[in-house]
């Protein structure tokens, strides 16, 4: 394929520093966009509940959570058409002066824990070596952690040690094998905010997030643990696995320098109801936007987004111009009217 000599073409500089050529995306199902074209309120919607339930009975069929994934809105490796999400991915390549999307391999998989990071550390290396002939992409995004939490009972959480070590296990391998590599660490949200956010809003009439959750049995650690003394132990657990997070960035930076960061900002989102999806719980597209937004804030190139993004917006409305100056007829004799939303 052509990906080597792809690569070459944008080996460009910005400021002072060098770009990314390649990008690889490691986490679970936020990273693998899970349930993200879908919003709570398309639950009230005839269409769209059919158009969620034909997924879902796909994926009660097959097994594969990519039936209900959207990984073109992931807030990481998505590249997004319509530009409704600005991923990692999607902002370096405009930076870059792409006018698609530089190569980027999204191995999250939905439901993993922080102890599946080497299985698809390992599917990374693969796409790297195979394409690039390096160990890993240039740059490498890493968040995990709900499922770690994710359990029936809040003594079952992955103890914050075991999270620290596999998640050292990666990053130690990515910056020693591969030394053009650089690692941003997403933090874990902040559970127990998005969870009061959402669990008394209605997905229709009679049914709200949490009776769903209940009936589905999402999660219960994450979403119907009542108790005020469990419910702190998970909230803990969260800033813990933070902790541990910012501790794995520190201490590798003092030997491998400024190719590691942590990204506090994804616990800080103030995530809303409207961000979510039908589940209550994985963010839509509007929350994936949130997430690429305030994670790479915290990346090398955060200062060459602004100026770029002028640009994007510039020309997305420009497109929008022309379209909504077309008329179009609404049949084979009716008069000629606007296209729809203008």
């Amino acid at each position: 394929m052509g990906f080597c000599a792809l690569s070459m073409s944008f080996h460009l500089k910005a400021g002072a520093f060098e770009l990314p050529r390649h990008i690889g995306n490691l986490g679970d199902s936020m990273t693998a966009g899970a349930l993200a074209d879908f919003k709570r309120q398309d639950f009230k919607l005839p269409w769209t509940e059919i158009k969620l339930l034909v997924k879902l009975l796909q994926f009660g069929a097959t097994k594969d959570i990519a039936k209900v994934e959207a990984r073109q809105l992931s807030w990481a490796g998505g590249y997004d058409k319509n530009q409704n999400v600005y991923s990692h991915s999607h902002r370096l390549s405009a930076i870059s002066g792409l006018d698609h999307q530089m190569p980027t391999a999204n191995v999250a998989v939905s439901g993993n824990e922080s102890r599946h990071m080497w299985d698809q550390a390992m599917r990374l290396n693969e796409w790297s070596e195979n394409n690039f002939d390096q160990a890993y992409p240039d740059y490498v995004t890493l968040m995990i952690g709900p499922n770690d939490i994710c359990q029936d009972r809040t003594q079952d959480m992955v103890p914050v040690r075991d999270y620290h070590a596999n998640i050292s296990q990666v990053v130690d391998e990515v910056l020693s094998q591969s030394p053009r590599s650089k690692i941003l660490l997403g933090s874990v949200p902040n559970i127990e905010s998005l969870r009061n956010v959402a669990k008394d809003k209605y997905l229709h009439v009679g049914l709200t997030c949490e009776k769903m959750w209940k009936t589905i049995k999402l999660c219960h650690t994450l979403t119907t643990e009542e108790s005020p003394n469990e419910r702190a132990k998970i909230a803990q657990r969260v800033i813990d696995y933070n902790d541990a997070l910012q501790d794995i960035a520190d201490s590798r930076s003092q030997s491998y320098g400024d190719r590691v960061r942590l990204s506090r900002a994804a616990y800080g989102v103030d995530f809303t109801a409207d961000d979510l999806s039908v589940d209550c719980f994985h963010p839509n597209v509007i929350g994936q936007e949130k997430l690429a937004d305030v994670s790479f804030s915290d990346s090398w190139w955060a200062d060459e987004w602004p100026r770029v993004k002028e640009r994007l917006e510039a020309q997305k409305a420009e497109k929008e111009r022309k379209r909504c100056s077309r008329r179009i007829r609404s049949g084979p004799r009716g008069r000629f009217r606007k296209p729809p939303g203008c």
